[in-house]
Parts: structure tokens; sequence; C-alpha cells
């Protein structure tokens, strides 16, 4: 971090320290004499320029009660500050805000939460950190506030002593339409654009905003939005049109966008360094997003060939709320038939749909406690289905597969549903290790599968980190 002259520290030998790097030379070499004419009973002159030059308040606590003796333990403390890189990933709904401060440096969570029911009385705060868990009611009017309830959870909480720890943010933005292919600093022109892009997210994108916003307003490190959409821009053209009149698409841009991006392009990483070790060059996999939103991706080369999700996250496989794919005449039948107007139908679609309209349970381990319930068992077996179907039509456009990753909440967890999925494909000569499958180990197929069958924890904050730290060179 570059500072001003005005600032630079001079020692009493008249030596010039214009860093903490340079902070630290001096120390390794640094006399008594000199030393305890800064550092003495009262005062203590490098704590205070670290709070005052570099607004590090809790490295400054740290180091200031240290005498001569304990230079060391000094040097170690402020070298171990420089090494952290820590970047605030923020996931802004329209009534809630996640984040996470990762540091990259070690790749560990300092802190995850959640505000959920942001304007309403009911809004709840849930903090994570140190293996602890914390909960709050406290009513968050905006996007502001709950931005500034993060920060000040950070610091109360002694996971940073100033918000200048944070080198950089990294926004989630649902839609970047075509315009932005992979992540992109954010400047007033990405808002504007973004703004125009609202339209294709219109419950989306205006929260992203919103987010952004109260970020600028609290921050002055650099902010790079990634967008759900960037890991999808590879699929071809004839994947991505619908059979539309073409100036639906040249003026309203209609067209498959697929979402989840940061999470397949997270397991893509992954799933390509396993192979890479491999020494197989260039593995056709296919890889289920399974959670409440759920999305297939078929990857050729380490890029989307295609994907399930298409112009809206509604398309594809039945989800926890979500119809999926679906013949476009039942929404307008049932419009007709029960006079209900785009919100309402836009309602039943997305929020009262999917298992929970088969069977009344939205979450799968509901569904697994109930199996023994007609409604629930269907349910499962749609669910299945649907899965299925996506994972043949996947193998003939990649023209066979590698690999088959299994990730998110269900994915990752419900062995069952693996199983109903895998055993359809016996014929490619994919054999399942039953032990390892209810284990979730990291391969659930057969030594001797001709097709290897993974099951990997997602990390979209991690992946949204690490291109934000890569776009910033930082």
């Amino acid at each position: 971090m570059g500072i001003n002259p005005e600032h630079y520290f001079v020692l009493s030998d008249n030596r010039i320290i214009k860093s903490l790097e340079e902070l630290i030379a001096v120390l390794k070499t640094i006399d008594r004499k000199t030393f305890e004419y800064h550092v003495n009973d009262s005062k203590n002159d490098f704590a205070n320029w670290i709070k005052y030059v570099f607004k590090n308040r809790r490295l400054a606590d740290n180091i200031e009660s240290l005498g001569y003796e304990e230079i060391q333990k000094m040097i170690l403390l402020i070298q171990h500050h420089m090494s952290q890189l820590n970047i605030l990933v923020i996931n802004g709904g329209s009534s809630s805000l996640k984040f996470q401060l990762i540091d990259l440096s070690s790749r560990n969570i300092l802190m995850k939460g959640m505000i959920d029911a942001i304007g309403l009385d009911r809004c709840v705060t849930t903090l994570s950190f140190n293996g602890e868990t914390l909960t709050e009611t406290l009513p968050i009017k905006n996007h502001d506030e709950a931005i500034a309830r993060a920060i000040r959870s950070m610091i109360e909480n002694d996971v940073i002593g100033d918000i200048n720890e944070i080198k950089a943010i990294g926004h989630r933005v649902v839609h970047g339409g075509e315009t932005y292919a992979k992540p992109v600093v954010i400047d007033n022109t990405v808002i504007e654009r973004l703004k125009e892009l609202s339209v294709l997210a219109p419950l989306h994108n205006p929260a992203n905003i919103s987010c952004i916003l109260a970020c600028q307003r609290a921050f002055t490190c650099p902010q790079v939005a990634v967008f759900d959409t960037a890991f999808h821009s590879t699929i071809p053209v004839e994947k991505y049109l619908y059979g539309l009149p073409y100036e639906y698409y040249e003026k309203h841009k209609i067209r498959k966008y697929g979402f989840h991006g940061s999470s397949h392009k997270y397991v893509t990483g992954l799933i390509g360094e396993y192979y890479r070790l491999k020494k197989k060059r260039n593995p056709k996999i296919i890889i289920c997003h399974l959670g409440n939103g759920s999305s297939i991706t078929a990857v050729k080369n380490g890029k989307s060939l295609n994907t399930t999700m298409g112009f809206t996250p509604l398309d594809g496989l039945i989800m926890g709320t979500r119809c999926g794919h679906l013949d476009p005449a039942v929404a307008i039948h049932l419009g007709t038939a029960l006079n209900m107007n785009y919100e309402q139908l836009g309602r039943v679609l997305n929020k009262q749909s999917g298992l929970l309209g088969i069977s009344g349970y939205s979450d799968m381990r509901d569904l697994r406690k109930t199996k023994y319930e007609k409604k629930s068992k269907l349910a499962m077996d749609m669910f299945a289905d649907r899965i299925t179907h996506y994972i043949g039509a996947y193998v003939a456009e990649l023209g066979g597969v590698d690999g088959i990753v299994f990730t998110a909440g269900i994915g990752e967890n419900a062995f069952y549903i693996r199983k109903a999925v895998l055993d359809n494909f016996r014929y490619l000569g994919l054999k399942l290790d039953s032990r390892k499958n209810v284990k979730n180990e990291f391969i659930i197929s057969a030594k001797d599968s001709k097709v290897t069958c993974f099951v990997v924890a997602t990390n979209e904050e991690l992946q949204i980190a690490m291109e934000t730290r890569r776009l910033l060179k930082v």
C-alpha cells in the first residue's frame, strides 16, 4: 500500500520508513536505543503509525504492548497481516444479503453471514465464525443497513480490525446478458449497463445493484461483478436459440442464458485438475448441480456446451418449488382457465410447483423421511427421471462421457437420488460402488467403471473470490 510522503515514518536516527515491508526490514536490525525511543511506557510510535496511516486498529492493538525482547513477535504479526488477502463476497437478493469474508492466502472463511427478510419486522441475521453460529433478530430497512450490519459484525467479533483489511469485494450478479462473458471491475458504466440488463432478471439484478451501490458508499476498495451467466457464454448458437421468430432474439435478446455459472465453473476446475493428474486431455463431463435450484451442464474442453436452465432459472429440471421444463401452452391454458395474470402465473411456476407442488414438500430431506407416502415417492421419482433425461441428452451431445459429477445440497448428500439416476446408465459400462455412494465419497463409481462418478462440494463464493483476485491481480 503506497502512502503520501507526509505520512512517512521518520526514525530518531533520521532513517525513513515508507511501507510495512520497510518497517519489517528496520525491525530486523534496529538497536535497542532507537527502538526504545519510539516504543516505551508512554508511547508506541509504530503502533500509532499503523493505526492512523494504515487504518488497521487490530494490528496496532496487537503490537502496542510489545517491547524490544518481543521484536520477532512484532515482525511475525505484521508479516501475517501482510500475507492475508481478505476478499468479501456479496450475494444480494431482493430481501436478503449473504456474505463471506475469505482469506484467499489460506482459503479460510473468516466469517459468513445471512441477513434474511430485509425490510420486514422478522429480519434475522445469522453469523458463523470461529466454529460459532450467532442469530439475532433486528429490523434492517434496506441493503445499506444490511451492509453496515455485516461490517459491524466483522469488526465487533474481531474478524477484522478495520474495513481497510478488506482488499476487494466480489459481487455475485445473476445476469450479464450477452454483454459480460467474464468478470468486470465495477464502475458507473457497468452499473448503468446492469440496470439495462435488469429487464432480463427483474427479480435479481436490481437487488445486486442495490448491494453494489451500498458497498460503494461503505468501502473504497475495488469491486468486481462475477456473473452467473458468464460460464455459459460458450454455448453454441444452435443450442441457445429458441424456435421463435428470430427478431425476438435480435430485439429482445430472448435466448437461453443458463445460470449457476460460478458453481459449474468451480467444479469444472476441480474435476479438470483430477483428469490432468490422470493425463486425460479434454474430458467430457456432465455436472449435476442439485439443490433447491437445480441445473445440469455439459462441459467439453473445459467449457459449457449446454445447460438446462434457459432464459430464466425456471427451465430444465424439476426443482424445490420451480416446475422446470414445461410446455408453454400450459401457462397459456392456466391463465385462461383460472383467470390468472402474469404475476400470478409466475408465482405458481416459481414458488408453488416442483417438488412442493407434487408432494407438499420442497426439501429432499423431508421427501426421504416420507418416502412411503405416494406423492413423496412420486416427487423423488420425477426428480430422478428428469436428471436421467438430461444426462442422457448430454451424453449424446458430448459424444460420450468420461465423468458425471454431483454437487450442491442434494447432489452432495442424497445418495438414493444418485443411485436412482446412475443405475440407468449401466449400459454405458457405468458401475456404482454402493458403499462409496452411501458414504458420499469423492469417487462413487467402481474401479472398473467406464464412467467415473464424483461427489464434489461446490464453493461458489470461493470461485467468485478467486475470479476477483485474478481480475484485479492482487
